[in-house]
């Protein structure tokens, strides 16, 4: 069943509710439980830097592989990104402290 959240987000960009779900949940995990801030994080990505289903995955798959990692410092990198793809990419290499490659 889909939230509020996943559906309103979903009809402002172009990515699933069930992408949406799954990196909530992942992001959350990854990042010691903290919804609050990992819904702001995968907002970033989707409105300001225009991820897709895939591009969201790709991230979300790159965190979970990184794993603890301090979500308020995620959604900072992120923001810093400012719509830029590429470096919104390279926000979790720069958490944890490793030199971004593509």
């Amino acid at each position: 069943m889909s939230s509020k959240w996943e559906e309103k987000l979903s009809s402002q960009c172009s990515i699933s509710s069930e992408t949406l779900r799954f990196a909530l949940e992942e992001l959350s995990e990854s990042c010691y439980g903290d919804a609050t801030t990992s819904k702001k994080v995968i907002e970033e990505l989707a409105l300001s830097c225009y991820f897709s289903d895939e591009d969201l995955r790709k991230f979300i798959s790159e965190v979970s592989r990184n794993c603890p990692m301090d979500a308020k410092k995620l959604h900072k990198e992120v923001t810093k990104a400012k719509g830029k793809k590429e470096v919104a990419f390279s926000a979790v290499n720069k958490v944890i402290g490793k030199p971004f490659q593509m």
